[in-house]
């Protein structure tokens, strides 16, 4: 992503807060703007994967797997 990181956001770290609880669960779609999505990839241990649409794929996978780089 080239969109530069934005400040803190907080309704969007509940979103992430509920969606991925328990953690159970380590990939998602979400629909997301290019902004949330650039949010997620600079303040998360998380692969973002655009998939059009607005709509984008947020897996933990990597990081539960092999740790956060």
């Amino acid at each position: 992503m080239t969109i530069p990181v934005t400040a803190p956001d907080p309704e969007l770290d509940r979103l992430l807060s509920r969606c991925f609880a328990g953690g159970e669960v380590l990939r998602r779609e979400l629909r997301l703007t290019e902004t949330q999505a650039a949010y997620v990839a600079g303040h998360y241990c998380a692969q973002v994967i655009p998939m059009g649409e607005h709509w984008y794929e947020i897996s933990f996978q990597e990081a539960f797997y092999n740790g956060c780089n």
